[in-house]
């Protein structure tokens, strides 16, 4: 009998070498057991930018891009951001060895100062807007001209203006804005 009590004890400890984790989660009724930390993986909120920006087929370049430079889930997150949007047709413009080089995983920072060279802090709508400089998320500025039936953003026109989500507004260009940091990175210029 007491050799039948020795060999259950030792396969208990032996079990508890192996596996701790299944040992040390007992509850008892003072403590509760340890319940498993689950991380929270960020996601793309419904109505975010990032989610109103997929939502339409004039922007899948976009859309692309924002995943390539792990920019979707910043704007598709809390916030207030102005984005102004270039549409397929104006990435399209770029020389197509550019937008490749730019998608490639060790080009990724530069993707997102070009991408976040779009991005002002703070929800601008159209009418808001005033001519002068406005600073963008990636530190430079954009110079904004507005006239009484039209206003452009570095030289290019708004075409479709307060699209609205619930951490911002997005207004369509038919350019890509290429910040002078940027300038010469094959093939873009400002």
């Amino acid at each position: 009998m007491r050799t039948k009590y020795l060999t259950h004890t030792v396969l208990l400890i032996s079990m508890a070498a192996l596996n701790p984790s299944a040992f040390a989660q007992t509850e008892t009724a003072d403590k509760p057991a340890d319940k498993p930390v689950m991380e929270e993986k960020a996601t793309v909120q419904p109505g975010s930018l990032t989610a109103v920006i997929a939502d339409s087929a004039t922007f899948s370049t976009l859309t692309k891009a924002l995943k390539a430079a792990e920019l979707d889930i910043t704007l598709g997150a809390k916030g207030d951001f102005t984005v102004f949007a270039p549409t397929d047709e104006a990435f399209g413009k770029l020389p197509a060895e550019t937008l490749a080089k730019l998608m490639l995983p060790e080009n990724k920072e530069k993707l997102r100062m070009l991408l976040l060279y779009h991005v002002v802090a703070g929800r601008i709508l159209a009418a808001e807007l005033i001519d002068g400089d406005v600073k963008t998320v990636n530190g430079a500025k954009l110079k904004i001209d507005v006239e009484s039936d039209k206003i452009e953003v570095d030289g290019a026109k708004l075409f479709s203006t307060d699209v609205t989500a619930n951490n911002g507004v997005m207004h369509s260009i038919g350019k890509v804005l290429v910040p002078k940091s940027l300038d010469g990175f094959v093939g873009l210029d400002n």
